[in-house]
């Protein structure tokens, strides 16, 4: 209860104001009258300043022509309540003012709106109400973005081609067009897969061939194609002939007889005999080792080797690395 304003200065009308001794007391219903600009409306801030703990409210109303900072002292349960210019040293929350402002924000308007309930609810309810008001407030907001949501969604379920249906609607559905949705709904997701799996194939590039690993036997074959002159093949008939004849070992006769080619001199490099009588045996020697005959040997034998050496495994083991990227299809 308040019991007395001891004192009030630099604060509107009220230059320096101080009650003297008991005068003055508030009791239980106190009524303040007098003429406009008298210091009423001076007085409601001061109690509202108290009551609200704003500090701002009394600075706001500080007399013009004072430079010293408002002060104000309240006796209110019998305590002094002291405002120093900066802040009061208690509050009293259970103080209420019922000014222009309260009607302006809570009565006096063209109609009785939401904001105007929520604020009656703070001051007849009290922190409960101010609480539920909160709670009201984050539910409301919280409401509105549900709703923004299902009109997001609705508008995607339209433009899907799709059909709302009411209640009603739903529960009348025959129970075998129920039983069927599994099967729609199956599908429907292959038919999503194979889209899917269509714009997979036509993202890949075109195909292409891939080179098979195959041996060059060009050469080769153009080498066994070639004809030596016809001296050369009775030579060789001769000296293959006598070889049959005459020696054992077959496979190295052919390099034992050129090496004895290339040693022998008058005689016979074995037996020391003229070798007068073997002329057209030794004639067909020489024609059979010859540098034509010897490079045409040589040339076989060398394509015979790589063929031998070709490893076709590395060859399609190399391929297939080449080629691992999925985005090529191998043809054959």
């Amino acid at each position: 209860m308040i019991n007395k304003i001891k004192r009030l200065k630099s604060i509107g009308k009220f230059y320096d104001f101080a009650a003297k001794d008991d005068g003055l007391d508030w009791h239980k219903n106190t009524f303040l009258f007098g003429p406009n600009a008298y210091g009423k409306s001076t007085l409601v801030s001061v109690l509202q300043s108290i009551g609200t703990n704003d500090p701002n409210i009394l600075r706001g109303r500080r007399t013009l022509d004072r430079a010293a900072s408002p002060e104000a002292i309240l006796v209110i349960d019998g305590v002094n309540c002291v405002f120093n210019g900066t802040k009061w040293d208690r509050t009293c929350p259970t103080i209420q003012t019922f000014d222009a402002s309260y009607i302006h924000d809570n009565i006096l308007s063209d109609e009785i709106e939401h904001e105007h309930r929520k604020r009656h609810h703070k001051i007849i309810i009290g922190a409960q109400g101010v609480k539920a008001a909160e709670e009201v407030t984050a539910l409301k907001i919280e409401e509105k973005s549900k709703r923004q949501q299902v009109d997001s969604l609705t508008k995607q379920f339209k433009a899907g081609g799709f059909v709302h249906h009411t209640l009603e609607a739903m529960l009348a559905i025959p129970a075998s067009d129920e039983a069927a949705v599994a099967g729609r709904i199956q599908r429907l997701e292959q038919d999503i897969k194979s889209k899917e799996s269509e714009t997979t194939v036509r993202g890949l590039g075109f195909p292409r061939g891939l080179p098979s690993p195959a041996f060059d036997l060009s050469a080769t074959k153009t080498l066994a194609g070639h004809k030596l002159a016809a001296v050369h093949e009775a030579a060789e008939k001769r000296v293959l002939q006598h070889i049959d004849q005459n020696i054992n070992d077959k496979g190295h006769a052919k390099e034992f007889i050129r090496r004895g080619l290339d040693l022998v001199q008058a005689d016979c490099p074995f037996c020391g005999q003229d070798l007068k009588d073997a002329g057209d045996l030794l004639q067909a020697y020489r024609e059979f080792f010859d540098d034509a005959f010897r490079t045409y040997q040589k040339e076989l034998n060398e394509k015979a080797e790589a063929f031998a050496n070709w490893n076709l495994e590395n060859d399609l083991t190399g391929l297939v690395s080449s080629y691992l990227n999925p985005a090529h299809l191998v043809v054959g």
